[in-house]
């Protein structure tokens, strides 16, 4: 009965907040979800492949930057920091990803979601805030 009830409070959380956010929340969690079916299956061009293909160029554009900016965040990814090619970098993230516990990956996974949509978002908000939308919309998404 908890759980039923938390589950519709972050409903209605998600429903409150601006839609603009949300939007840059789906996007940044359709990318994570891109990198972790890379964790299983390789791919050459990691771009590509976690970026959809209806994704507009500029959106692109920023997608690129803000994964840039959001690896060498992530504390994982300090021998990734130096790669200029964000393939590389990201391939390099890919690997230091496998190094962890598929608990901390996911974990991991859904603070770049939250980077990435803040960095979409122009950081707008304080971080935290994106940190509990891309948390509440990732928990909502599974039930």
């Amino acid at each position: 009965m908890f759980c039923t009830k938390m589950k519709r409070q972050l409903k209605l959380l998600l429903t409150e907040f601006d839609n603009y956010v949300d939007a840059h929340i789906d996007t940044a969690l359709k990318i994570t979800i891109g990198l972790k079916k890379a964790l299983s299956s390789p791919v050459a061009d990691i771009i590509t492949a976690i970026i959809p293909g209806d994704i507009d160029n500029t959106i692109r554009r920023q997608l690129v930057a803000a994964l840039s900016k959001a690896i060498a965040v992530l504390t994982i990814a300090d021998s990734c920091k130096q790669i200029a090619d964000i393939n590389e970098r990201l391939t390099c993230f890919i690997e230091q990803l496998k190094l962890r516990d598929p608990e901390l990956q996911d974990a991991l996974l859904q603070k770049l979601a939250s980077l990435l949509a803040a960095q979409l978002d122009g950081q707008r908000l304080k971080q935290n805030l994106y940190d509990l939308y891309t948390q509440a919309k990732y928990t909502a998404s599974k039930s």
